[in-house]
């Protein structure tokens, strides 16, 4: 853009005739009053090639003071014949030429490269000379080679702490209380040892985090961290994946490896295990007893050595019970069991996990949030969360979305209208029918009641409370006036 300012009109000069240098004058002052090309260096010759003008950073480059060389030409300044330079060329051809790279030996021996815009500078229609907007390179391949570190390193990171299939560890676990940091422990003793492990727990409870975590922790932890959901896959296909197949076992059947060779000596994590059909229990059953497994269409045992981690979002009893789950097969995989608590029952860690998607997406999103209501804290924490901590991180997500760039705190109109409802429901008192003459004075009782507490809620402010209805101010002062509603009075703000 600062570009254009400067040499539209020089190029398109036309009147009145005017000599290279005045243009020179002229050009001078506009370029020292823009601090926005201090990454610019600039030169202008006259049509003959003497240097006219040279910006004194130049002197850094090339070696020569701008002193000694204005008023000489630039070939001879340069040792560059006239099909070599670039401000000749542009004279000559009478082009604008853009990003062109200019490489050449400065005064000091020292290669310089410079990428430069060259515009020939025209007085009715003669070239009176040219003007070159130069920039360093050796900027540019610096931030080109930083660029390239960090992606390395990020990579390596990558590398370093993926390779082994996972994502998460302890550490990533959020909550502070009492219940939870029991459950961590109990996790961590378990990492330790050989025994398979069950893990019990809700849906959106965080299941697999805990899993992924056990095998970080544990002396496994190099080794493949493998990963299926049971319910996502057929059963027949299933078996195939779990067990690997043969050559012809099946039509496009080919000899490869299933998930419990994949694994190694790693860990395998099957979730939704209640999800697997009693036939397949029973093959698997088998496997976890010999610790061999035959691939899909082959005769042949091949040892396998995973460690095993399951997952239930179901009581196993009442699976058991309700015959989705064999009684041996849960014995022989729940040799310990870990039971993870839903959210409604660990409520002290509901605003740090909140704080901590907040965090999120204040970089993802651009937002400035640092503060959290009284009242989104208390609705929070009085609904039940069937979804646990996923839905509360796409409930922190959903308010993240809808809050203007410049709002600092979390408010209830932020949060999804299901939790809004809910919640709201909870907290409006009963209405006593009989105390009321009519249908009329008893819907003017309501709706005062419902703006009291908004007005309440957001300590008097009219315009939050107004934004919280989606009502103008205009609209709700007329409505506190006709309800007979005194903020200062009722709303009791000091």
């Amino acid at each position: 853009m600062a570009k254009d300012v400067i040499t539209k009109p020089l190029v398109e000069l036309n009147k009145p005739k005017k000599s290279c240098k005045d243009i020179c004058a002229e050009f001078e002052l506009v370029i020292n009053s823009l601090d926005c090309l201090s990454d610019c260096y600039f030169s202008i010759v006259d049509a003959t090639g003497k240097i006219v003008f040279i910006s004194k950073e130049f002197e850094k480059f090339d070696g020569y003071k701008t002193s000694d060389i204005l008023g000489r030409n630039v070939l001879d300044v340069y040792n560059l014949g006239e099909q070599n330079s670039v401000h000749m060329i542009a004279i000559h051809e009478r082009r604008i030429m853009k990003n062109t790279l200019l490489r050449y030996s400065a005064a000091n021996g020292k290669i310089v490269e410079l990428i430069m815009d060259i515009y020939p500078v025209f007085s009715e229609q003669e070239v009176i000379g040219s003007v070159a907007i130069s920039r360093d390179t050796s900027k540019i391949k610096e931030l080109t080679d930083k660029l390239s570190q960090l992606q390395k390193a990020l990579y390596h990171q990558m590398q370093k702490t993926n390779n082994n299939g996972t994502q998460f560890c302890f550490d990533d676990i959020i909550g502070s209380g009492e219940r939870l940091q029991r459950v961590i422990n109990n996790a961590k003793k378990m990492a330790s040892s050989e025994s398979r492990i069950m893990i019990l727990g809700e849906t959106g409870t965080g299941k697999e985090l805990f899993a992924q975590s056990i095998h970080n922790f544990s002396s496994r932890a190099a080794e493949p961290f493998i990963a299926v959901n049971c319910s996502a896959i057929p059963d027949t296909l299933l078996e195939s994946i779990l067990f690997g197949t043969t050559k012809g076992a099946f039509t496009g059947a080919m000899d490869k490896a299933g998930l419990f060779e994949e694994a190694k000596n790693g860990t395998l994590f099957l979730d939704e295990l209640n999800s697997m059909s009693i036939v397949l229990q029973a093959k698997l059953l088998r496997a976890l007893e010999t610790n061999r497994i035959r691939r899909v269409g082959g005769n042949k045992e091949i040892p396998v050595n995973p460690r095993i981690i399951s997952a239930m979002n179901i009581d196993p009893i009442e699976a058991i019970e309700t015959e989705k789950l064999r009684s041996d097969f849960y014995y022989r995989l729940a040799v310990v069991t870990l039971d993870i608590p839903p959210l409604r029952d660990r409520k002290e860690d509901i605003t740090t996990l909140s704080w901590c998607y907040i965090k999120k997406y204040n970089k993802i999103l651009g937002r400035k949030i640092d503060k959290i209501s009284d009242e989104v804290v208390q609705m929070m924490e009085s609904y039940n969360w069937s979804g646990n901590v996923r839905e509360l991180s796409h409930c922190i997500e959903h308010a993240m979305n809808i809050i203007d760039p410049n709002d600092t705190s979390l408010q209830a109109r932020h949060l999804p209208p299901f939790l809004q409802d809910k919640t709201l429901k909870k907290n409006i008192p009963p209405i006593n029918v009989s105390k009321f003459n009519d249908y009329k004075q008893m819907m003017q009782q309501v709706e005062k009641d419902i703006l009291t507490e908004a007005l309440k809620r957001n300590n008097g402010n009219i315009n939050q409370t107004a934004k919280e209805f989606n009502l103008s101010r205009q609209c709700l002062h007329y409505k506190l006036k006709r309800l007979d509603i005194d903020v200062q009075h009722e709303i009791h703000i000091e």
